[in-house]
């Protein structure tokens, strides 16, 4: 990978960082066919992989790994199946092959964490990589201190003296299934902390994308939370990751978002679902009632999205939604959430 590159895949969701490895892993050849996608998939995320949202699942991973530029889908029609949302016959992983490594077997003694880079093609980065990997793995044995858990960042730095640098190869192939793990090096991804505020005793959490509609949200249901347990100000995309700390609210059984319409503010959700579930959360469910009423305004100039993706983004959202929303992307139009501002919540009550 480029560098360029390298520094877009630290913001891949945790889900589409564990696809992006496995699809890597197999990238011996520039085209990845349909079979080798579901392959990767099953093997990366075999709960996702079975479950009923598995084709949107799916999609959703795609449709993010391709925006950061680590794959290329098909531009053609024809290069996508019948289903909704469709799925690519083959995607583009535009790198060259993975050459062997420069620096021979018989040269490397490969601690056993690391016996299956003996028979894996690796490039010469790769390799200087794993030989920083070997060194910890040598000087930690037998050190119950030097192998206790460390965040990411703490643990890049003390193995290559570059703290971002497991954040890069988290996404790639050497941690495709089967070869390093993060237990292996006694690290784990430390999910940004999520804003939260207790409104009452309800078994529901009520994520808002942006700050100002968050306040207004708070404040207004701080009289009368009905069944809002927690309001958590979502900020942005570090939601993605930040879904991980609802697991700790009490008594949270129902997770639901609202956020922008438009391209991004309908895929944090979906991601985030996504993450979530790895953590035993439930599905995160569209506030229904509030995107309603920001479909009721005005809206200003966005992106033009795509008919697939479009169909792609749209899924998340409830069926009497989706022809409206669709209809949104893609004649390249937006709505923030902020147009549902304090004035108007105040006298409508449908949204509560």
């Amino acid at each position: 990978m480029t560098s360029s590159t390298d520094q877009l895949q630290v913001l891949l969701s945790p889900a589409a960082a564990q696809l992006s490895a496995a699809l890597q892993a197999r990238a011996d050849r520039v085209t990845v066919s349909r079979a080798t996608l579901i392959e990767a998939f099953r093997e990366a995320l075999p709960g996702a992989a079975s479950g009923e949202n598995a084709r949107t699942t799916l999609a959703t991973l795609l449709y993010e790994i391709a925006e950061h530029g680590i794959i290329d889908l098909p531009t053609s029609r024809t290069k996508w199946d019948a289903g909704r949302p469709a799925l690519p016959e083959q995607v583009r992983i535009p790198t060259a092959p993975p050459a062997r490594s420069s620096t021979p077997r018989q040269q490397v003694s490969w601690r056993p964490e690391l016996n299956w880079a003996y028979g894996t093609r690796l490039t010469a980065s790769q390799t200087q990589d794993l030989l920083a990997c070997n060194r910890w793995f040598r000087d930690s044995h037998g050190h119950p201190a030097r192998r206790a858990p460390l965040s990411l960042r703490e643990r890049s730095y003390e193995i290559f003296r570059n703290e971002k640098r497991l954040d890069t190869l988290i996404t790639g192939a050497l941690f495709a299934p089967g070869r390093l793990t993060l237990n292996q090096l006694a690290t784990y991804r430390e999910p940004p902390p999520l804003a939260h505020h207790r409104l009452g005793d309800g078994d529901t959490v009520l994520v808002v994308e942006n700050s100002d509609t968050y306040a207004t949200l708070r404040n207004l249901l701080k009289p009368a939370p009905g069944s809002m347990g927690y309001i958590a100000f979502g900020s942005g995309r570090a939601f993605e990751a930040s879904v991980e700390n609802i697991a700790k609210l009490p008594d949270i059984h129902r997770i639901v978002y609202y956020g922008d319409l438009d391209a991004e503010g309908i895929a944090i959700p979906a991601r985030a679902s996504i993450n979530g579930a790895q953590h035993g959360l439930p599905p995160i469910e569209p506030a229904a009632s509030l995107y309603r009423l920001l479909l009721a305004h005005e809206p200003t100039a966005g992106d033009v999205i795509a008919n697939e993706r479009a169909h792609s983004l749209t899924a998340w959202l409830p069926v009497e939604l989706r022809q409206a929303a669709y209809a949104l992307l893609t004649k390249g139009q937006r709505l923030a959430q902020e147009a549902t501002n304090r004035n108007e919540l105040s006298i409508e009550p449908d949204w509560r």
